[in-house]
């Protein structure tokens, strides 16, 4: 009897002992392997271009006068200025408006009537109104076209026999592209080139009239906050 006795105590010992390694809750085996991992890294928005945004804007433009009494006039120099607008983004297309007001410190001079006369036309501010519209070929990444409007006023002297201070404002179309690259949701830095083809303006003097018909190559680098 004591034998049968010692020989299923011994058998249930066995048995639990079997069970407590076998199992992976009492154990620590793959308990924590097999648990499900969560990703919480926020996933970051792809509308990095979308609303209203203004920044500041400087670079070089070269303007150069056609028709004028000394024939062409090249210019060239520094603008700086404001730069604004509102885009809306579907996907990775972007469509919006933009405008800038920039201050210019463009001119040039050249002399004629045998040197005894000068014309130095020179832009004083310089300002655009134009549609954009681009594809981000990366998230952050935005490449764009633009045209539109501008109006440029110009101080336009003529020194010597004849010659005045004289000042015209200038409207014409401008049309250009470039990139942005949007560092996060508020902070991008954007270089851009435009074209501008000018209207003729003629302008009496009083050895005659004049005509200057101006076209303008501009490039820009720019830092824009977007609200």
């Amino acid at each position: 009897m004591r034998t049968r006795l010692y020989r299923a105590a011994t058998g249930a010992v066995v048995l639990v002992a079997s069970a407590t390694a076998s199992s992976p809750a009492l154990s620590g085996g793959d308990v924590y392997d097999t648990a499900p991992v969560y990703d919480m890294a926020p996933v970051p928005s792809q509308d990095l271009f979308e609303g209203w945004w203004l920044g500041g804007t400087i670079g070089g433009a070269s303007v150069s006068y056609d028709k004028t009494p000394a024939g062409s006039v090249s210019s060239d120099g520094a603008v700086g200025g404001i730069i604004g607008g509102y885009s809306w983004q579907h996907g990775p297309f972007v469509v919006g408006i933009e405008g800038d007001f920039l201050a210019s410190d463009v001119s040039g001079s050249r002399r004629f009537g045998g040197g005894l006369n000068k014309v130095s036309p020179g832009f004083d501010s310089v300002a655009d109104l134009r549609l954009r519209a681009g594809y981000t070929v990366l998230p952050n990444l935005l490449l764009f076209g633009t045209f539109g409007g501008s109006w440029a006023d110009a101080d336009l002297p003529i020194s010597g026999p004849g010659g005045a201070f004289r000042e015209a404002t200038f409207f014409g179309w401008s049309v250009g592209g470039g990139a942005e690259y949007a560092f996060d949701q508020n902070w991008s830095g954007r270089f851009d080139y435009q074209f501008t083809d000018f209207d003729a303006e003629t302008v009496s003097y009083p050895g005659g009239k004049a005509t200057f018909d101006p076209d303008s190559d501009t490039f820009r680098g720019s830092v824009i906050y977007r609200f």
